[in-house]
């Protein structure tokens, strides 16, 4: 009766739609950057093919054509979308995880279990894997993708530990690795080259010494610095931003697209940050950053990137900060072609996430061809 019931919702809704969630429509620089690049590399291998967003703001329009965003909190809505798409995709970002909420995690399986009950191919997307309390709900969500794509390798062995068969699991980048930032000639930004960049946010599991990266900040002004912050997701950082930025008499960044934003950080001696795609951004612009990290995603990055100047962001001292400051600056040219480079094999390895939805919405296409994409020459880790 199930499977009549899924042969007759597709007979009459027959199309190639593919239905994407995630953290979309917060005003999320990163997340927003991600949903573009994941998108434009869709459009890239199905230029056809018709996208719904599950997005909180729906009315926010979309600059590509056949994208649409639906009302993520509508269960009618959602429900519609799942019953016509064909290929559910959840990703990027760190969704299964239930350290922010209990609440997010139930959220985005139940979207999984229900994507999957309702005839379509499951994809997860470059996803960030934990921290996990309840595995067993994760567990149960994953088993219902026809593919698994992680962007870390903590994430990759964290799946392999839940049981899940290794041939649906592939190691890959996240989407924002897919932005390619024209960084060449002078920068339209009045810092000039001697700037650093500030990005911070508010956390549910603690609170950074704002007094103690402020007096950092003052130092490095003294010797030369200005330190510019930057605001990636107002309701959790400007505020944050704002007091440290005015106690290092610091100056606060415009709002830019996520192109000025990897252009604006090339050019900076180095990043200071606890947002990951700020981190992301900064390597593919070649800019060494020093986390500041309050969730094991930040670590992860960094062991990925190949970087080692991490701090936690709940327990270190002005001299701590200083010191990775230093060592930052300090790789010069070399390092930055370094990471650059780095960034640049990361890339290649997010395109293979384009190429598996396409493989999966396309007919006679199985997950088991998952492990059938190498990565590209370049791209070994």
């Amino acid at each position: 009766m199930k499977k009549l019931f899924r042969k007759m919702i597709h007979a009459v809704w027959k199309r190639d739609d593919v239905v994407i969630s995630g953290y979309y429509g917060y005003g999320s620089l990163g997340d927003e950057a991600v949903l573009e690049q994941i998108t434009a590399s869709l459009r890239e291998n199905m230029p056809d093919c018709r996208i719904g967003v599950l997005s909180a703001h729906r009315g926010r329009q979309s600059k590509m054509p056949n994208m649409h965003r639906i009302g993520r909190t509508n269960p009618f809505a959602v429900l519609w979308a799942l019953l016509r798409c064909r290929l559910f995709i959840s990703g990027g970002g760190s969704l299964l995880q239930d350290t922010t909420s209990k609440r997010s995690l139930f959220y985005y399986t139940a979207l999984i279990r229900a994507a999957r009950f309702l005839g379509a191919r499951v994809f997860i997307y470059a996803n960030g894997i934990g921290p996990l309390t309840d595995r067993k709900r994760a567990e149960a969500a994953l088993r219902c993708a026809h593919a698994i794509s992680v962007r870390d390798l903590d994430s990759f062995y964290a799946v392999l530990a839940m049981g899940i068969a290794s041939e649906k699991v592939m190691l890959s980048a996240d989407p924002i690795f897919l932005l390619h930032p024209d960084i060449s000639g002078a920068s339209p930004f009045p810092y000039g080259k001697n700037y650093f960049v500030v990005s911070l946010r508010t956390c549910c599991n603690g609170e950074i010494e704002e007094s103690i990266l402020a007096d950092a900040c003052k130092r490095l002004k003294g010797a030369g610095l200005e330190a510019v912050f930057v605001s990636m997701q107002d309701s959790f950082d400007r505020d944050l931003c704002m007091r440290v930025c005015r106690a290092c008499g610091g100056v606060m960044a415009e709002k830019m697209t996520a192109a000025a934003f990897a252009k604006f950080l090339s050019g900076a001696q180095f990043v200071i940050s606890m947002r990951l795609h700020c981190i992301l951004m900064a390597a593919l612009s070649g800019t060494p950053a020093v986390a500041l990290s309050y969730d094991c995603k930040i670590d992860s990055a960094m062991e990925y990137l190949e970087e080692s100047t991490t701090l936690d962001a709940f327990f270190f001292t002005e001299r701590m900060l200083l010191e990775a400051c230093r060592s930052a600056s300090a790789r010069g040219e070399i390092g930055r072609e370094q990471l650059r480079a780095r960034a640049d094999a990361l890339s290649r390895l997010a395109q293979k996430d384009a190429y598996m939805a396409a493989g999966l919405l396309s007919a006679g296409r199985t997950a088991g061809t998952v492990n059938g994409w190498k990565a590209p020459a370049g791209a070994k880790l």
